[in-house]
């Protein structure tokens, strides 16, 4: 890849747990934005409170505390526009379970 190139892709895909996880990490050298997340809630009848942190996984770094996914529902974030640099993180919890299902769709750009 050359500076400047810029590659759309998913960043990832997964079931969240309690515990405030980084799921994503830009690599060196580049610059990410996230542009969409999507959260779908597997759980057929209770409601699932997501946390997500951009940039660490401290309180501080906390984007949305307690977003609720509806049972068996989904919940899209477009347009986020989330950027990290290397070696920042994007990260989320759920409340309870782990039948919350995050997928992030984003662009790398090579800096260097």
């Amino acid at each position: 890849m050359a500076i400047g190139d810029r590659i759309p892709k998913k960043l990832f895909q997964g079931a969240l747990s309690t515990v405030a996880t980084a799921v994503y990490t830009a690599p060196a050298g580049t610059r990410t934005q996230v542009i969409e997340v999507w959260l779908a809630n597997t759980n057929t009848t209770t409601i699932r409170n997501v946390t997500i942190f951009a940039h660490g996984l401290a309180t501080g770094n906390t984007l949305i505390p307690l977003y609720p996914v509806a049972a068996n529902g989904l919940q899209m974030l477009d347009g986020a526009k989330i950027v990290l640099t290397a070696t920042e993180t994007i990260g989320f919890k759920q409340d309870v379970g782990t039948d919350v299902i995050v997928t992030i769709y984003g662009i790398e750009e090579v800096l260097a």
